[in-house]
């Protein structure tokens, strides 16, 4: 019986082991724009880690007092680039305003699957939330998305953007997200201006095993709910009359 217990005390203790801790109150930052030109992007995010690529795409982007500021400019529709207003919306991917980010999220120390996404924002008028959409697509193989009005929040209500400094923090299992992306959008289908002065994930779940594009993705559990493009844009646009 000792002889059985101490086995099974030395498997325990192997385990221990060979599973990381999750540090209380982890927090990995995936941008603060501080002092940085958008539109010259760094190597290095200031987590330290690569920056793979930035977008902007109809919008105009300028850093104010360590903040940045995003004037998005979806194009109109043109008959004399549609069809008509069917391939106008099938074609939402091209005229949208896009702000986006890739950071090699998995090469940081004790990255780990996070319960919140959390976003220090605000707008110019108010209800921005309306006419945004986040979108995430990891390893450019699952594809998630969502109205920013949408987005449910720690204490259960939904994401409203105002005039103020806000701190959000996004419940992404609630919201249709999982836990840590390497891409990351904000899309814009109707004009409005935004400034972002911080993202960051917290609140750890369980260890990312970044060993491969394939360990990521088993990690990622959350059912997809489809690209920025594929939403129901028309309607939401419908909304805002």
């Amino acid at each position: 019986m000792k002889k059985f217990l101490a086995v099974v005390l030395a498997a325990m203790m192997l385990l221990a082991v060979a599973v990381p801790a999750l540090a209380d109150g982890e927090t990995f930052l995936w941008d603060n724009f501080d002092d940085r030109d958008p539109n010259a992007k760094p190597e290095l995010a200031p987590n330290g880690v690569n920056m793979w690529w930035d977008n902007w795409a109809n919008l105009r982007a300028k850093n104010e007092d360590g903040a940045i500021k995003i004037d998005y400019r979806p194009k109109a529709f043109d008959p004399e680039d549609y069809d008509n207003e069917e391939d106008y919306f099938a074609h939402a991917a091209d005229w949208m305003g896009n702000w986006g980010e890739a950071v090699n999220m998995w090469a940081l120390d004790g990255i780990s699957y996070c319960k919140y996404l959390n976003v220090r924002i605000k707008g110019a008028e108010g209800g921005e939330e309306n006419k945004i959409i986040m979108y995430w697509h990891p390893e450019d193989s699952k594809f998630y998305s969502a109205r920013f009005c949408d987005l449910v929040l720690a204490d259960g209500s939904k994401a409203t953007i105002t005039t103020d400094w806000q701190d959000l923090v996004i419940d992404l299992e609630a919201s249709g997200f999982p836990g840590m992306t390497n891409a990351f959008h904000f899309y814009a289908f109707a004009k409005n201006v935004i400034w972002l002065d911080e993202i960051s994930f917290s609140e750890a779940v369980a260890p990312i095993d970044a060993t491969s594009g394939e360990t990521i993705l088993a990690g990622l559990t959350a059912p997809e709910t489809g690209k920025a493009w594929e939403l129901p844009i028309q309607e939401y646009l419908a909304g805002l009359e």
